[in-house]
């Protein structure tokens, strides 16, 4: 066997490996469903898989993808966070107040925004893994209360005239790439290496898994949960930032509801509800089928009532595939 021949079996056994993988399989699903969907598609709208619309679908689940993200750390760890709608609307309201009122600079005021979200994380995080709170109700009361501050902050009215800088976020462009794509795609990058390369992202899968193995093999697994949560914030305020900018105000109701689509991206991506499970690639796909189911029915003009039906069922049959798939050897 010479050289070329050796790689090529390693090659074929590496691709073998990772079909068969418990991450893989939880995902298969969904990529099956969007070229089933994507091909239909394709033949009922001519336009649907041009350069401009792929990337229009791209921008349209941006916010979703970049929220859902922080979701899976709060899922992999066996809770949920409710507020991440809230938090986005909150923290858009408060760097676009500081940016408009030119208090501080933009790059700045995001920071701010940041801090603030994950101080809202991280305060969730912490009476979840100290008091024995369910994470349900925790998140639920902050995102009632959260959203009561936005009202607050904006003076129940939107916040406009936003700087060309702000707007650039939302529709200005980079190598003809829409920048809130941009940050989708660096934020799936930076989360999926810190799943997959760091400590911290091994002691988010063993602390979803089992929590008593994981606290007797040494993990700091309150610590673990309030960091998830604090990272579910930052980037619950990074997504409520772009957010603004797309909508070219920051409005009391920004993000209103967007946690289901968010957890909706998650569990359709492989998350599993119980924790310890879940994979990046997965995620993605999750939150591009919701955006291609949207654009595909709005392409062929179907009421947005029926997009609602069929969107839940959709998201109910890819879930169920990715749980006999991943249960299946």
């Amino acid at each position: 066997m010479n050289i070329v021949e050796a790689k090529e079996k390693l090659s074929n056994k590496a691709v073998v490996k990772k079909l068969n993988s418990t991450d893989f399989r939880s995902y298969s699903g969904l990529i099956l469903v969007i070229l089933v969907v994507g091909t239909f598609l394709s033949f009922r709208s001519p336009n649907f898989l041009t350069q401009q619309n792929i990337l229009n679908v791209l921008r349209q689940i941006s916010v979703y993808g970049i929220l859902a993200c922080g979701q899976a750390f709060a899922m992999m760890t066996g809770g949920i966070d409710l507020q991440v709608g809230s938090v986005a609307g909150l923290c858009g309201a408060i760097v676009t107040k500081i940016v408009v009122g030119n208090t501080i600079g933009l790059v700045p005021a995001m920071i701010v925004g940041m801090v603030i979200g994950g101080i809202l994380g991280l305060f969730a995080g912490f009476m979840i893994a100290k008091t024995g709170i369910p994470a349900f109700i925790m998140t639920l009361g902050l995102q009632i209360s959260l959203r009561g501050v936005a009202y607050l902050i904006c003076d129940g009215k939107p916040i406009g005239n936003l700087p060309e800088n702000m707007l650039h976020l939302g529709v200005g462009s980079v190598a003809g790439i829409p920048v809130p794509i941009l940050f989708m795609l660096a934020s799936f990058v930076i989360i999926g290496i810190i799943l997959s390369k760091t400590s911290f992202g091994r002691s988010v899968y063993a602390v979803g898994g089992n929590y008593q193995a994981a606290f007797h093999s040494g993990i700091n697994a309150k610590r673990v949960i309030m960091l998830s949560y604090m990272i579910s914030g930052i980037l619950a305020a990074l997504a409520g930032v772009i957010l603004s900018a797309r909508n070219a105000s920051a409005q009391p109701t920004a993000g209103n509801a967007f946690e289901t689509e968010a957890i909706a991206a998650c569990a359709m991506g492989g998350v599993s509800f119980s924790g310890g499970k879940g994979a990046v690639t997965g995620i993605f796909l999750g939150a591009l089928l919701m955006g291609i189911i949207n654009n595909g029915m709005n392409l062929m003009y179907i009421s947005s009532y029926w997009q609602l039906v069929v969107k839940g069922a959709i998201i109910v049959a890819s879930v169920l595939y990715s749980i006999f798939s991943s249960k299946t050897k």
